[in-house]
């Protein structure tokens, strides 16, 4: 198992590293680490790392935050610089990072191309898994309470652990990031990372019901993509967005809008009011989490790795507020 994920590793980072190399460069350690690894979590057969931060005093039954960082990335960099720490010492959450290792994939990035890594079978999904169950278990934290983000490859995973486990999670959001199914082999990601693939909701829809047991509903998302992305196409935006509208079977309604600083997000809810599906047109951004810094949110980029733009949007807290987690300003 090893040894054939080192080398579809190897073979992605060839394919790859042309294209990503303008904007993902891997980062140095931090300094003073704010989070914990822990290596016996259960079962990983992705043999993936498990880092994570409980704050002082954190209450029983208090909510799980999970976040997956993109390529050439590790793990505590991507959870610090978007103020995903910051955040869950101020509201009182567990911060759940999965990290990569560079002999599953030598670029760091989470392995959403593949199919033995979709699914519930899948060797990475299956690793996520059993470190939430750990840490709902070891912290007694409350299960119905468990949200997913991620950036680029790490989103790509976050929406497929969402369609492999629809009912444990309460929510997702992603950045940049790829619709479940649209690779199933190392090869094609390239295509589909450039925009090739089917832009019809319900083909997009069958993609993640196909073979799932699991008929709804399914977990409220909130989808970001900059329209000036050059890794992931920002056609794939629109794709995550309707994919997940016709699951959430709103793929025929009009959508209400509103203003995020200088950008506009789109929204659909359920009969119950509750929104569903969220999308934000990210105008003259690139292939970045938008962060607030001058709102204590985040930290400006201080190396190429630094994949977020300092726009004056906190994502973070939009998406917690998406979630319940934050009154929504």
């Amino acid at each position: 198992m090893i040894l054939r994920r080192w080398a579809v590793g190897k073979v992605l980072g060839v394919l790859l590293a042309a294209v990503l190399a303008a904007g993902c460069t891997l980062q140095a350690k931090v300094e003073t680490p704010r989070t914990v690894q822990y290596e016996a979590f259960g079962d990983n057969p992705g043999d993936l790392r498990m880092r994570l931060h409980v704050p002082t005093g954190l209450a029983e039954g208090a909510p799980l935050v999970v976040a997956l960082h993109h390529c050439f990335q590790r793990a505590e960099n991507f959870a610090d610089e978007a103020g995903w720490i910051d955040y869950a010492d101020k509201l009182g959450f567990a911060l759940l990072i999965p990290e990569q290792r560079p002999v599953n994939d030598v670029n760091y990035c989470f392995n959403w191309f593949n199919a033995w890594d979709q699914g519930q079978e899948g060797d990475e999904p299956r690793s996520i898994k059993a470190m939430i169950d750990t840490t709902i278990r070891q912290w007694h934290l409350d299960p119905r309470r468990v949200f997913i983000t991620g950036h680029s490859a790490g989103g790509s995973m976050a929406l497929v652990m969402i369609a492999a486990y629809p009912d444990m999670f309460a929510g997702a959001g992603v950045f940049s990031s790829m619709p479940v199914g649209a690779a199933t082999l190392f090869l094609t990601a390239p295509l589909a990372m450039a925009g090739s693939g089917t832009d019809d909701p319900k083909a997009l829809a069958a993609d993640v019901t196909d073979g799932n047991p699991h008929h709804g509903p399914w977990p409220p998302v909130s989808v970001w993509q900059g329209q000036d992305d050059a890794v992931v196409a920002p056609s794939n935006g629109d794709r995550v967005r309707d994919q997940w509208r016709a699951l959430s079977g709103l793929d025929q309604l009009p959508p209400r809008s509103e203003s995020v600083g200088p950008f506009t997000r789109d929204y659909w809810t359920d009969r119950t009011g509750r929104r569903m599906v969220e999308f934000v047109r990210l105008t003259g951004v690139g292939h970045a989490v938008p962060i607030d810094s001058a709102a204590g949110c985040g930290h400006p980029p201080q190396a190429f790795g630094d994949l977020v733009a300092d726009v004056g949007v906190c994502s973070t807290a939009e998406l917690l507020a998406f979630w319940g987690l934050l009154p929504r300003g």
